[in-house]
């Protein structure tokens, strides 16, 4: 593929706390881009391992997590530590990624990706994690333009849904978001951190986005049905207790405006329901215009 027409620099962000088995693959292959990165920036979140020396072996810019916490991935608080990797982009540059440490690209990803996104005029895109099913671009592998970039002041919430806000916010500022078919790896399955805990604070997280009761009736069950009953059970608590907390009336707007099924779908659609609720992933248009 030509790139002399697509100019292209970008910087890259990935979080990682013990990941010496998983983060020089990774780094391997995005080395291996068609359109290299201007600098891939590793934040060392309290790694007792080889994790830095390996990312230092292969290039990365490092930079230390100031100061020790629990497992964020568990309660949704490591936007935190995105954020804190944000703050050392090189704002001139065209676009931002974010990857996660054990993510597996093919060479042709960024260029793939950023390219669809200049011709379709999108802010915010991503490819497909193999055998997954998404409508809203994943977390990870995940492409900022600076226009979106400059939307979330340059950070993620220090929330559970930190991922899904920043998409929210983008998008209910009439950017677009997409998520093209261009096929990605992980060393490990999604979820390998999921927990009843994490469950908890994602129902309650859903909740303060905007997503509906009935949304949230919904997503228990396709939680339950691929995570296990215990599960969820434990995202509709989570959902239900939150009785008073938002984040933000525009995007709670935006989320209940833009949900693909609603209450009225039980009386003139239930099966088209049934399979919406219990095959799609996120109830969210890929594609807001």
């Amino acid at each position: 593929m030509s790139t002399n027409k697509i100019k292209i620099n970008y910087d890259v962000v990935i979080p990682a706390r013990n990941e010496e088995f998983m983060i020089g693959k990774t780094l391997q292959y995005l080395n291996k881009q068609s359109i290299k990165p201007n600098s891939i920036i590793i934040v060392n979140d309290n790694s007792n391992d080889k994790t830095k020396e390996i990312a230092i072996s292969y290039g990365a810019k490092v930079v230390d997590f100031p100061y020790e916490h629990k497992n964020w991935v568990i309660d949704g608080k490591l936007g935190i530590v995105f954020s804190f990797g944000m703050k050392h982009f090189d704002r001139n540059n065209s676009h931002f990624m974010i990857l996660g440490a054990d993510h597996i690209l093919p060479e042709d990803y960024v260029e793939d990706v950023i390219k669809n996104m200049k011709k379709d005029n999108v802010d915010v895109a991503s490819g497909i994690i193999e055998n997954e099913v998404t409508k809203s671009p994943r977390g990870s592998g995940r492409i900022f333009t600076k226009k979106a970039m400059e939307c979330i002041d340059w950070k993620y919430q220090s929330n559970y849904g930190y991922e899904t806000y920043a998409l929210f916010k983008i998008q209910s500022e009439d950017m677009k978001v997409y998520v093209y078919p261009i096929m990605t790896k992980t060393q490990r399955p999604t979820g390998t951190h999921y927990n009843k805990k994490k469950f908890y604070h994602m129902g309650f997280s859903y909740k303060a986005l905007g997503y509906t009761s009935f949304y949230g009736i919904g997503r228990g069950l396709t939680i339950a049905k691929r995570y296990g009953l215990y599960n969820g059970l434990m995202f509709s608590i989570g959902f239900f207790s939150n009785r008073n907390i938002t984040y933000n009336d525009k995007i709670c707007q935006y989320c209940k405006k833009n949900l693909e099924y609603s209450w009225k779908d039980i009386i003139y659609n239930p099966k088209q329901l049934l399979r919406k609720i219990t095959n799609e992933d996120s109830p969210i248009k890929k594609n807001s215009n």
